[in-house]
């Protein structure tokens, strides 16, 4: 092909249709279009053009109008486009596809005066349009001359809208024209000559294909929609297609490309590898590109070249005449890695949004051009990125649409991308719908094309791809993916698909129709019921969809939806079905089993013995996501002496490896600078302190410290004795009357802590018969008073208040109490809950209601009074606690309420009645300190100081501080170990604060901690910033090491069976000196890839190793590589453990054996290691006789 292509300078300053006259005039015969078997040369398109824009100069269309365009897909479509421009007019695509009410506003809104229609159905549907031109009717009147210049409109296209109404975008003749350049310098002549034309013109994609390709003296193959590609006639005439990823992906799950195709475009959505690797599959594939751009910027304004082997899949980098930043919230470039929203500026920057300026300056602003932006118009994208070392640029996401699951920002292009890898699955979309109570759920719809292919499989598969936190809870199979008209995956839809409610649970079993029955009947009943339970519980659409031997974890149950279960399971059979029990038979079928041998025995305790859950795999993982030691202290276990060498063991591991977020003492006290040392490593480090809750630094105060050494000089070191038993001064008496009067309650009681106060209030208030509904995120002590109570647990969805009468309807009775209980705020990171709004639901039911105010006391609130008093709540809280050791500087705890429940308390709390009370010093500190926060605001002032500046400097660097807008200052770290490893290279940096994980949040929710406080400085803030980068980016390359470490790919060639039989010797010499009853268990040692297991079983006290493992409790290792098999072997504890912290050690089973056996794990090194001393010792004493 001879192609004589216009120069770049030449281009720039032409319009659309004059750079397509000058490839007819250089090659009138050659090809332009093929359509269908009509083949359509330059001259004839040329020769239509001038007969479309002679039409409309004929019929009085001034140049600047706007010309809609209806039509089918031929090349006289293409020809109408081109001719509305020459004529200097503005396309306005309709897709007569489109319903009636779409096209009628359409032509209202951009007021269209006249529209090009092929035949009676789209001329009825432009019916409103002044002027109708029938394609058929062009020709008599011919104008050659170009009318267009370039600062005239070229085309309106219209996309969807935020408000629900579609956004015209008005792009002029110069955007486009700058486009054709860049698309120069991208492909070659050979790849335009067999361009795909299938796009809807309604679509931008469709500029490239046509414009771009004419105007550079290409050839287009018209096609009615991107998956008839391999159906059109002249399919071996094809070079590139550009197509959206969804397109390819359905097209090639049941055919090649055609066999002609050297370069395929993606654009439109986010590219998977899975995807790009399919493509590379076909064999003429030669080149992949992946383009990027919204319409707003005239079709893309990124481009990548993606090759086989690319580790992450970019949009690439700005081609000419666009140009990309990626700012912060303040219009400020982010640093090379960092995350920001994407503007874009340049010549190909649309005009606008039609006849919507404030839409317009919304997304188009304008800025004052300095040394990093050189542009004073962008385009706000709305795009969250990133830009690489190399330049490219990363797609993160949607602003608007982050995925966020426990705390962890899940990217669903990364879960589909790795099951679509998987064979037989042709499709995944991936969605987080809401669960039944709040929580958010990952779910993934499969198109397969393998009906053999299980949720089970994919599940199994998925483990093997993606961190758990990123494995789909539900699957769900459908035919195929919702997709919308321009071929994109419907993410709406599939919402839609995900908020299907799932139906009301059957009727209650009655305990009289499980006793009635056969166990078979009764356990079929209980498992449909359980899972229907499940599902509604977790707003699962299908409850076909969940297996009964499913645990009811890797179905979404989590810790803080299990109380609420527990209930409602409770509820069903009529019988108390708690927590453990839940825990302890975990599937539906399991938890059948349970219950309904329950409801026949004649014991409230039944028995267990028969049945055994898989514990250990939960435990495991618990230990893995968490600080272990909480794991491990809670864990099941036969022995508390074998469970504390277990938790001695792990300490051991977590100091060792620096990981001990909880190893720090503060040898200065507690103040926003200090002495910090380890304790358990004999270090120490000068530091800016972030742990402590005195937010106010009061304690420091030289008059609070004046007012509380006169205490102790006057009464003494303590009260020796509770407050019900006369322990009290005036000053505690000042306290409770002074406290009281500032929050505006009548009365007032003090406790010796706040935990006591919560604790001691809450089991005061409560018995047996009545019903407690907790916020379900709130601090342990409310939840240990809600158990001491003994009465019935329920509750509701954090700061839900909605959610909280779906409750109370169902507790509310005229012969019991019913206490709402909840936080203001809740202590790690989160905004100030809707106390009003939740207090006045629990008064409509009559209900009394208890606000913890240990976070908010002294900074919110007319003089400090607090949450209750900010949003005029006071009246309708029965019961108002705070602390007095975080904004008073002291030690204590504190509730107000009415004189007749302030009576109560005194008289029914335990906690009060036999517990010493606080100190003279202490309370003279905290009653001097409440003086203080009363009368003077400058404190407050200084705190919220301090808090807005560090949020801000946070927020500006990128961090993730949750919903928070108080002092504790949160950022988000979803990996335990990174934020562990973060915790010590602040230490490092002289910089002490806390990490937060599981169990204190919810999983997955981890988290640093800052404790902002008046005492901080602006110094303190920009230094422990700054410690936070780098010890963040240390700690990143240091879990890059340790993965690098952890892998290990060698095969395992192993025998254990040595072990197991010396092993086993030891067990008896153990037992032989054990003169109490052991339990029965088993051990199961399997190495991958081995065929046998080696099995020890315990019976009766009596050691064998055994093919298989009767009926017992029992523990499993799956031994994943050489270092697993050697630590085991060795008896080396520490290396034990490390791999079951790095799952190179798989455990399943019972955990109560587990603990068993790890504790004679320990006694075993621990007589190795004597025994090995021993020897060398007699080796000393011969050498030295010698």
């Amino acid at each position: 092909m001879n192609t004589t292509l216009p120069e770049k300078n030449d281009i720039l300053q032409t319009t659309v249709c004059g750079l397509i006259q000058q490839q007819m005039l250089c090659k009138p015969k050659e090809l332009a279009i093929i359509d269908g078997t009509t083949t359509i040369n330059y001259e004839t398109l040329q020769q239509k053009v001038n007969a479309v824009a002679g039409e409309l100069q004929h019929r009085g269309i001034a140049q600047g109008s706007l010309v809609a365009v209806c039509m089918s897909r031929s090349w006289e479509l293409i020809a109408t486009l081109l001719g509305v421009m020459q004529a200097g007019c503005a396309y306005v695509p309709l897709d007569p596809n489109y319903p009636k009410e779409r096209i009628d506003y359409m032509l209202s809104h951009s007021k269209a005066i006249a529209a090009f229609v092929d035949d009676e159905k789209t001329a009825d549907l432009c019916a409103d349009v002044n002027k109708i031109i029938r394609i058929d009717s062009v020709g008599a009147h011919i104008e050659k001359t170009i009318k267009a210049t370039e600062n005239d409109l070229a085309y309106i296209i219209y996309t969807s809208g935020s408000t629900g109404k579609p956004k015209g975008v008005a792009v002029a003749q110069k955007n486009v024209v700058a486009m054709v350049a860049a698309t120069r310098t991208v492909f070659s002549d050979e790849e335009l000559y067999g361009m795909l034309a299938a796009a809807s013109v309604c679509f931008d994609t469709s500029v490239l294909e046509i414009i771009g390709t004419l105007a550079l003296g290409g050839m287009l193959i018209l096609a009615k929609n991107a998956l008839e590609v391999t159906q059109i006639p002249a399919a071996d005439k094809l070079r590139t297609i550009v197509m959206v990823p969804s397109s390819v992906q359905a097209l090639l799950a049941t055919e090649d490309l055609p066999k002609g195709i050297q370069t395929l475009v993606f654009g439109g959505e986010a590219l998977k590898r899975s995807l790009v690797a399919q493509a590379y599959a076909q064999p003429s594939i030669t080149r992949v590109l992946n383009a990027y751009g919204p319409t707003e910027d005239t079709v893309y304004s990124t481009i990548a070249e993606v090759s086989k082997d690319t580790e992450i899949v970019t949009i690439g980098k700005s081609h000419p005449n666009s140009r990309s930043y990626i700012l912060d919230e303040n219009l400020k470039p982010v640093a090379t890695g960092e995350a920001g929203e994407l503007y874009l500026a340049g010549a190909k920057l649309a005009q606008g949004y039609l006849h919507d300026t404030k839409q317009t300056k919304a997304r188009f602003i304008t800025i004052e051009p300095n040394d990093e932006i050189q542009d004073s118009r962008l385009y706000k994208t709305g795009d969250v990125c990133r830009r690489l070392q190399n330049g490219e640029i990363e797609f993160l996401g949607r602003a608007d649409q982050q995925v966020k699951i426990r705390g962890y920002r899940i990217e669903l292009e990364e879960i589909e991308s790795a099951l679509e890898t998987m064979t037989g699955i042709i499709a995944v979309a991936a969605a987080a719908i809401e669960g039944g109570i709040g929580q958010k759920i990952l779910t993934a719809y499969v198109v397969t094309k393998d009906a053999s292919i299980t949720e089970e499989a994919i599940k199994s598969y998925a483990s093997e791809q993606l961190p758990t936190y990123m494995i789909p809870q539900v699957i769900t199979f459908l035919e195929e993916l919702p997709l919308l008209p321009n071929d994109k995956l419907d993410r709406k839809k599939l919402q839609e698909l995900a908020s299907v409610k799932s139906p009301e649970i059957a009727e209650k079993i009655q305990p009289l129709d499980i006793l009635t029955r056969t166990d078979d009947e009764v356990k079929a009943k209980v498992v449909t019921s359980i899972i229907k339970e499940t599902q509604k519980i977790l707003n699962i659409a299908d409850a076909q969809t969940i297996d009964s031997n499913q645990s009811f974890a890797s179905l979404g149950l989590d810790s803080l939806t299990t109380v609420e279960f527990s209930n409602r399971i409770s509820t069903l059979v009529g019988k108390k079905i708690g927590v453990r029990a839940i825990n302890e038979h975990n599937t539906p079928n399991s938890l059948a089993d349970f219950i309904v041998h329950k409801a026949n025995s004649t014991n409230e305790t039944v028995s267990t013995t028969e049945t055994f859950s898989n514990t250990l795999a939960d435990f495991q993982t618990n230990i893995q996501e968490s600080y272990p030691t909480f794991q491990a202290a809670n864990a099941a276990s036969w022995s508390a002496d074998d469970k504390s060498k277990l938790i001695k063991e792990i300490l051991r591991t977590v100091n060792d490896n620096r990981r001990n977020p909880y190893g720090k003492v503060l040898r200065t006290g507690s103040a926003a600078r200090g002495v910090v040392g380890d304790a358990f490593n004999d270090e120490e480090q000068e530091a800016i302190i972030w742990s402590t809750n005195l937010y106010f630094g009061l304690n420091r105060d030289s008059k609070v410290i004046e007012e509380a050494s006169k205490a102790l000089e006057q009464f003494g070191t303590g009260m020796g004795i509770s407050a019900s038993a006369s322990g009290m001064t005036n000053q505690h008496l000042d306290f409770e009357t002074e406290f009281a009067e500032l929050v505006g309650k009548e009365d007032a009681c003090l406790f010796p802590t706040g935990y006591t106060a919560n604790v001691g209030a809450i089991s005061g208030i409560l018995g047996k018969n009545d019903i407690v509904v907790i916020d379900q995120l709130c601090h342990a002590s409310i939840v240990d008073g809600a158990r001491l109570s003994g009465a019935t647990i329920r509750t509701f969805k954090h700061n839900n208040a909605s959610d909280l009468e779906e409750v109370l309807q169902s507790v509310v009775s005229p012969y019991r109490t019913v206490l709402v209980v909840l936080e203001s705020v809740y202590s790690m990171g989160e905004g100030t809950a809707p106390v009003a709004e939740i207090v006045r639901m629990a008064k409509k039911y009559n209900a009394l209601t208890f606000v913890d105010e240990a976070h908010s006391f002294g900074f919110y609130g007319k003089n400090g009074a607090g949450i209750c008093a900010a949003q005029g709540a006071t009246e309708n809280v029965d019961f108002l606690m705070t602390t007095l050791s975080k904004a008073l500087g002291s030690i204590g705890g504190v509730i107000a309420a009415s004189k007749e429940h302030i009576g109560l308390l005194k008289a029914s709390s335990r906690a009060y009645i036999f517990q010493a009370s606080i100190s003279p010093a202490d309370i003279a500190a905290a009653l001097t300190s409440l003086r203080y926060l009363r009368t003077d605001e400058s404190l407050r002032e200084q705190l919220w100081d301090r808090t807005r500046y560090m949020r801000q400097r946070f927020e500006e660097a990128g961090y993730d501080l949750g919903t928070g807008d108080g002092p504790i200052i949160t950022p988000h770290f979803g990996d335990k170990e990174t934020l562990y490893a973060i915790v010590q290279n602040l230490y490092k940096r002289g910089v002490q604060t806390l990490a937060v994980t599981y169990p204190i949040v919810e999983m997955g929710r981890g988290r640093l901690r800052f404790i902002c406080s008046a005492a901080h400085t602006h110094e303190d803030i920009d230094r422990t910033l700054a410690a936070l980068q780098e010890a963040e980016k240390e700690a990143k390359a240091q879990m890059k090491t340790v993965k690098k470490l952890q892998k290990d790919t060698s095969v395992i060639k192993a025998d254990i069976l040595p072990w197991a039989t010396e092993f086993s010797k030891y067990l008896k010499r153990w037992i032989g000196n054990v003169l109490l009853p052991v339990p029965n268990l088993g051990i199961r040692v399997h190495v991958e890839g081995n065929a046998e297991a080696i099995n020890i079983l315990i019976k009766d006290k009596i050691v064998t190793l055994q093919e298989t493992l009767e009926n017992v409790p029992t523990c499993s290792l799956v031994l994943k590589n050489a270092k697993a098999v050697k630590a085991l072997q060795s008896i080396d504890v520490q290396a034990f453990l490390d791999s079951i912290f790095k799952g190179t050690c798989v455990l399943s089973g019972q955990v109560e054996a587990f603990i068993w056996f790890f504790a004679r794990l320990v006694d075993c090194q621990k007589e190795k290691q004597q025994s090995e001393k021993d020897a060398e010792d007699v080796s000393k004493l011969e050498a030295v006789s010698n």
